[in-house]
């Protein structure tokens, strides 16, 4: 049985048993999004399902044997990617599919919730937000993981990066890789990467043919504005913006051409799952409030400008 199955085909009694009992149930929120030529449009929801797998293992190591259970999923998003095939909604249409859904599992009686999504979209942060929110006001402990991947890219720290030097062809190849990591937000050398680790059959095979995206336009006067301010997230949306300006429009980041299933590896199991995990017990094992998504000051734009830009 495939997750997109273990809502509509396991037992109600069943599942109702298993979210009544405590069990955290895991709900998959995705767009359909256009990743460049060399990845799947259903990049996002595919690698949230690997990674929310992985993660079932290490947090079973930690409380226990215990089932995983799926709340199903709503593959919609704010704001994807330009491309053939991109399906976007709008902030109020998200939060409908939201509130319907999380209403729904609240029915069954859950009381853990865990939030999954590789779409990073501040819109789409601030949609999940509310969803944990309305949740926790129902009584219910509830998480979303993807913050600690964003915060990975906006607060960019060298160093944590340092065991690429190993994975990558040349010391050349490494300097490359680590110059544009900060703006490598899209189906790019770190996306691609992943990808090849947890769902390599997704991957085109010619992946490696593939340009590098090219040089961002990006605006000194928003740049300097940024790092007068130490905004590291201003400071990334003068990248996405600069990005969105390129044409043709590429679809994608960085190197991709680079990527490989070691840095995938790399990735995963030594950035992603370490935080996702601690996130997951502080809230739903512990006592500390989910923290809300970065770029606060564009969560009063979302209900104006319908959760597009």
């Amino acid at each position: 049985m495939n997750l997109s199955e273990q809502l509509i085909f396991t037992p109600h009694n069943q599942l109702a048993e298993l979210a009544r009992a405590g069990l955290p149930v895991h709900l998959f929120v995705n767009p359909v999004e256009y990743h460049g030529p060399h990845l799947s449009l259903g990049n996002d929801r595919i690698l949230s399902e690997r990674i929310a797998l992985k993660l079932h293992q290490r947090l079973m190591a930690a409380q226990g044997e215990f089932p995983f259970v799926v709340g199903g999923h709503v593959d919609m998003g704010c704001d994807p990617c330009p491309g053939q095939g991109s399906v976007g909604v709008t902030y109020a249409q998200l939060k409908t599919a939201l509130r319907q859904r999380v209403d729904a599992l609240v029915e069954l009686g859950v009381s853990k919730v865990v939030f999954h999504t590789f779409h990073g979209s501040p819109f789409h942060q601030h949609a999940l937000d509310w969803a944990v929110a309305r949740l926790q006001r129902k009584g219910v402990r509830a998480v979303n993981v993807f913050p600690a991947t964003i915060d990975l890219i906006v607060n960019f720290d060298r160093a944590l990066y340092e065991p690429l030097r190993d994975l990558l062809p040349t010391a050349a190849d490494f300097e490359r890789v680590l110059a544009i990591l900060p703006e490598d937000h899209h189906a790019g050398f770190f996306e691609t990467s992943v990808a090849l680790y947890v769902a390599p059959e997704t991957v085109a095979a010619d992946f490696r043919s593939v340009p590098p995206c090219p040089p961002l336009p990006t605006s000194k006067a928003l740049l300097a504005l940024a790092r007068t301010l130490k905004s590291r997230e201003l400071e990334n949306a003068a990248y996405s913006m600069a990005w969105m300006l390129l044409r043709p429009f590429p679809g994608y980041t960085g190197i991709p051409a680079l990527a490989s299933p070691e840095v995938g590896r790399f990735y995963v199991e030594e950035l992603i799952l370490p935080r996702y995990e601690q996130r997951c017990r502080e809230v739903l094992w512990g006592n500390r409030a989910p923290s809300r998504a970065g770029f606060a000051w564009t969560r009063p734009l979302a209900p104006i400008v319908g959760g597009r830009i």
